[in-house]
């Protein structure tokens, strides 16, 4: 696992062993990266973080700031680690993805990249705690990933699907909030 661009560009990140987290692809990452453009300045969620290398990217490529969640004490003792390794000053909370976004409440941020298990199903608790905590901007982007094919019912009309794009077995869902 590697940092594909900006700052720490070529730099590796340590990652778990096992099947225990799934990392999100380099191609996946460079696409994913492409399509946001400039994220100079943005704030960052990376809210089923692994080992954290999606949410370092985006530091890498310019977010101002950048949130780690992992339920597995392990995947946030890696993202400590890579952190640390970087010489990055970061959150990193170890919580359920629930309990994190009622914890975050207050704060906004301008890009949500959620990576959930494949069998994650429980889409429309997470439009709505975003929704009742808002924790996600105007023009925000919130973005799915999961397994291609997958369909992802928003309940509110103000998240708009952008655009779905597929890599390998994966698929990107890019959700935007307009009020």
């Amino acid at each position: 696992m590697r940092i594909i661009a900006g700052k720490y560009r070529h730099l590796n990140l340590m990652t778990l062993e096992g099947a225990d987290t799934r990392p999100t692809k380099d191609m996946v990452k460079e696409a994913l990266f492409s399509s946001l453009g400039d994220i100079e300045g943005l704030f960052f969620l990376d809210l089923f973080a692994g080992s954290g290398a999606v949410g370092i990217e985006a530091l890498s490529r310019g977010a101002f700031k950048a949130t780690f969640n992992d339920i597995n004490p392990k995947a946030c003792k890696i993202i400590k680690a890579n952190l640390q390794k970087l010489a990055i000053e970061a959150k990193v909370y170890n919580e359920d993805w629930q309990s994190l976004l009622k914890h975050l409440k207050g704060e906004s941020f301008d890009i949500i990249f959620a990576d959930p298990p494949y069998a994650f199903e429980d889409y429309d608790i997470l439009f709505s705690l975003l929704e009742d905590y808002g924790l996600l901007k105007n023009k925000g982007l919130l973005i799915i990933e999961n397994r291609k094919g997958t369909t992802i019912d928003c309940p509110y009309d103000h998240f708009n699907l952008l655009k779905i794009k597929t890599y390998g077995i994966s698929q990107l869902n890019y959700f935007m909030k307009e009020e």
